[in-house]
C-alpha cells in the first residue's frame, strides 16, 4: 500500500492552514509580526523554512514556521546509504538578553517533519515514510538593522531525530547539530 500521497496531503494541509489563519491575523495586526525565512545546516542535511515571528516582550520572541528538510545521512543512517527529504513545521520560543531581539539569547524548537527516505544497501533498497519528532535546545546572536525594521539571527542548536512513525523499514535517528542564520522583517 503507497501511503506516499495521502501522507503529502497531510503535510501540505498542516503547513497551508496554520499559515492561513497566521496570514489573517498578520493582515489584522500586521505591524506586530514578523515574516523570516531561515537555512539552517547539519552534518547529514539541510532545513530551508519560512515563517512568521511575534516580539511578545522586549526579551521573549516565538515563531511558527513551515519547512523542508532534505536529508543526506550517506552511511550514518541504519542502511549504507540513505537520503530523501519531506516537509514539516515547527515553533520556537527564544529569550533574548537585551531588548529587541539583540545580542545573545538562548531558545527552544519543536518540529515535525513528514519524511520519504529513500535506502540503499549492498543487494537491496528501497523507501521508508516517516515522521519525524526534532527537539532542540539553541542559542545564538541577533542583530538588528535600519532602525530594527531588519534582522539577522543565528543560532547553534543540539537536539535530537526521533523517528515516531514510519511505513518501512526503520531508517536513522539520533542526536542533532545544526547552524543556521535566520532574516526577518518588520512591515
Amino acid at each position: 500500500m503507497n501511503l506516499r500521497y495521502p501522507r503529502l496531503l497531510r503535510a501540505a494541509a498542516s503547513l497551508l492552514l496554520p499559515a492561513a489563519a497566521l496570514v489573517t491575523a498578520a493582515s489584522a495586526q500586521a505591524h506586530e509580526y514578523q515574516p523570516f525565512g531561515e537555512i539552517r545546516g547539519y552534518p547529514s542535511g539541510a532545513i530551508l523554512s519560512a515563517g512568521l515571528g511575534h516580539e511578545y516582550s522586549d526579551n521573549w520572541y516565538g515563531s511558527v514556521h513551515g519547512a523542508y528538510n532534505f536529508v543526506d545521512r550517506g552511511s550514518n543512517g541504519e542502511f549504507d546509504n540513505e537520503d530523501g527529504g519531506g516537509f514539516g513545521f515547527g515553533v520556537t520560543a527564544d529569550k533574548f538578553f537585551r531588548a529587541s531581539q539583540t545580542g545573545w539569547f538562548v531558545g527552544a524548537r519543536a518540529e515535525l517533519f513528514f519524511l520519504e527516505i529513500d535506502y540503499r544497501d549492498p543487494g537491496v533498497r528501497g523507501s521508508s515514510d516517516t515522521t519525524v519528532f526534532q527537539p532542540t535546545a539553541r542559542g545564538g546572536y541577533g542583530w538588528q538593522f535600519a532602525g530594527g525594521k531588519y534582522g539577522l539571527v543565528a543560532a547553534l542548536s543540539v537536539g535530537a531525530e526521533i523517528n515516531v512513525a514510519t511505513d518501512g523499514p526503520e531508517v536513522g535517528e539520533g542526536a542533532i547539530l545544526l547552524g543556521g542564520v535566520a532574516f526577518t522583517f518588520k512591515p
